[in-house]
């Protein structure tokens, strides 16, 4: 599931502001196998925190905003975008075009 990036952000700032350690970047694996997240090796940061009770969260977050879905006045039917397209075809239906 990919959450928009002004909710993980705020997740972050949550988490930073009580404390704990939050790392941000793109995940990829090195050449040795290991996983990277910007330039921190994350598997590195696990094992300085073996043994410990942790609360890991990953957030993968959506760079396209998200699509926000409307309820037409006219007919009821949902739609994505500026007009109804429902709407939009009856009328030009309708003005013979």
């Amino acid at each position: 599931m990919l959450l928009s990036k002004a909710t993980a952000l705020r997740l972050v700032s949550h988490a930073t502001h009580e404390g704990a350690t939050a790392l941000r970047g793109c995940l990829k694996r090195a050449e040795n196998g290991q996983f990277m997240v910007g330039d921190r090796n994350l598997s590195e940061w696990l094992h300085q925190h073996e043994g410990a009770e942790l609360m890991v969260i990953l957030a993968a977050m959506d760079s396209e905003p998200p699509v926000e879905v409307r309820q037409c006045g006219i007919c009821g039917r949902d739609y994505e975008g500026a007009e109804c397209p429902h709407c939009a075809s009856a009328r030009a239906r309708l003005r013979g075009r």
